[in-house]
């Protein structure tokens, strides 16, 4: 499986916070220059090869991945549509616990909404239906909460472990098989962490040591995290990310067994200077 998951760009209720679901908003100016700018970095990920598109039917996905792959053919699945806020769409998190104090979307989900197990049982679906073939690389272009939880579900983690993954707008994941394990190949990358070299562009991961220690409940279930860099980026930086991630590793609990496979080229969190 080669499964890339893009998060849309900027619109005017990310910048405010305000939880959008099925609020159909445009991307701001800022968000079309953010997904034309993720072009080069599906590129890198892609390495060449076709891959199957499935969008939310959200005009800010649909803008997102017209931008980021100009002309390719894309499937319209509500599979991927965001998270159903209910009664809390269009307010701020800080507004919702004023109404619900101690308020947890992935333990209490949102009334006349969805629960964080009914987003994951979608995940599921479009799991089930698109990825087993394999091949072909899957992109699907969602939202912010979706995505975390595919992401979680793709690597065999309960809908609620998507606390532990990062998405930003106009952001690009990565699971992949390596080895015969299901890896989390790169985390909420952005065209801003593409850094010209003598060698060309060098795709770098928003990934952080830190994403993985700020979760809350954790699994029982140990899982692998791959982290790979390309030769741009030194051993002795490497050195540092492993350990890091060796210290996040440890404050989780037990979460992640990390393993450092300098064969790979999808993941790395520190660039060589």
């Amino acid at each position: 499986m080669r499964l890339i998951i893009v998060r849309h760009g900027e619109t005017d209720w990310t910048l405010t916070g305000r939880y959008t679901g099925g609020t159909d908003l445009a991307l701001t100016a800022k968000g079309r220059t953010q997904a034309a700018a993720l072009a080069p970095v599906l590129a890198n990920v892609l390495r060449g090869r076709d891959p199957v598109v499935v969008t939310s039917p959200r005009q800010r996905a649909i803008q997102t991945i017209t931008l980021a792959l100009p002309g390719h053919q894309m499937d319209i699945d509500p599979l991927v549509a965001e998270f159903d806020y209910g009664d809390y769409e269009g307010l701020t998190g800080e507004h919702i616990r004023r109404r619900a104090p101690g308020w947890d979307i992935w333990r209490d989900g949102c009334p006349h909404g969805e629960s964080t197990p009914d987003v994951g049982t979608r995940a599921d679906r479009l799991l089930a239906g698109v990825v087993p073939d394999g091949t072909q690389p899957l992109v699907v272009v969602t939202h912010g909460h979706f995505s975390r939880i595919l992401a979680a579900r793709a690597i065999g983690l309960a809908p609620k472990y998507g606390r532990l993954f990062a998405s930003t707008t106009a952001s690009v994941s990565l699971v992949e098989d390596h080895d015969s394990e299901r890896c989390l190949g790169l985390c909420n990358a952005d065209s801003g962490l593409l850094q010209n070299s003598t060698h060309g562009p060098t795709l770098q991961s928003g990934w952080t040591a830190e994403s993985l220690s700020a979760a809350g409940d954790r699994p029982t279930t140990r899982h692998k995290i791959f982290a790979t860099w390309k030769n741009q980026v030194s051993l002795a930086h490497s050195l540092v990310l492993a350990d890091a991630a060796t210290r996040a590793v440890s404050e989780a609990e037990g979460l992640f067994e990390l393993s450092v496979c300098p064969s790979m080229t999808a993941l790395a969190s520190v660039a060589d200077t």
